[in-house]
């Protein structure tokens, strides 16, 4: 008995010194790293957006026959419902996100004054577009961006006589946009947007041959505007970081 104890320790000392002689011998590995997904703003994209601008206006008036100013001089404000579509492209060199954007939409933006004598001004833009660059930093699948361009906005101006009379003048105004927003994806092609932007028409002058003949009356139309959307993006997978 005492003898097959021992021959049984001899057996299991000798395993072991040579397994652990083989581990020994073997080189050691080390796991690969974890694979780390990086968000790709870079691709083409479609999306939608609604919001709300409100902005200045004002009826200037001038004599036609001299070109100078009556003196007459009205503020008022404007306000409403903007939303349409957008489609761009984006480009990104590291952190960096380069893009070219356009959209159209559809609004109803009113506003307009009434004297005591109820000669008045109404406003109203019923279509907008804007091109715009924009320029932003991604933190990964959020990205912080400004943005800025050319405007356009459909705009009637109707002059009112006694709230009797009423002349529209419909004009196509080219102007500039400026802003900022926060982008963030959901999903490796969705995302979702805040944006605002301030939107200037410039200043031009209408002519009144009906409502008051023989005057002019000069407007200076500016927005802000905020807006929410959602956008689609084709291609631009996500890339792997390791």
């Amino acid at each position: 008995m005492k003898k097959l104890a021992i021959a049984a320790a001899a057996l299991i000392l000798g395993t072991a010194g040579a397994s652990a002689a083989d581990l020994a011998a073997r080189p050691y590995t080390k796991a690969p790293a974890p694979v780390a997904a990086v968000y790709n703003w870079t691709g083409f994209y479609i999306g939608a957006q609604v919001g709300y601008a409100w902005g200045d206006n004002s009826t200037r008036e001038f004599t036609d026959a001299t070109g100078l100013p009556t003196g007459f001089v009205q503020g008022f404000n404007a306000d409403g419902v903007v939303g349409g579509g957008h489609v761009g492209y984006n480009w990104q060199f590291g952190q960096f996100v380069f893009g070219l954007e356009g959209d159209i939409e559809g609004a109803d933006v009113r506003g307009g004054y009434r004297l005591g004598n109820l000669n008045g001004t109404d406003f109203r833009i019923d279509a907008q577009a804007s091109i715009r660059g924009r320029l932003g930093v991604a933190f990964d699948n959020s990205l912080l961006y400004v943005t800025g361009g050319a405007a356009w906005a459909d705009m009637d101006h109707t002059y009112v006589l006694a709230n009797a009379l009423f002349e529209t003048v419909s004009t196509t105004r080219t102007g500039w946009t400026v802003g900022a927003g926060w982008e963030y994806g959901f999903t490796p092609n969705w995302s979702a947007r805040v944006e605002y932007r301030y939107t200037d028409f410039g200043n031009f002058r209408n002519n009144s041959t009906v409502a008051f003949p023989a005057f002019s009356y000069e407007h200076d139309p500016v927005f802000h505007t905020v807006r929410a959307g959602v956008s689609y993006r084709f291609g631009g997978p996500v890339v792997a970081k390791y």
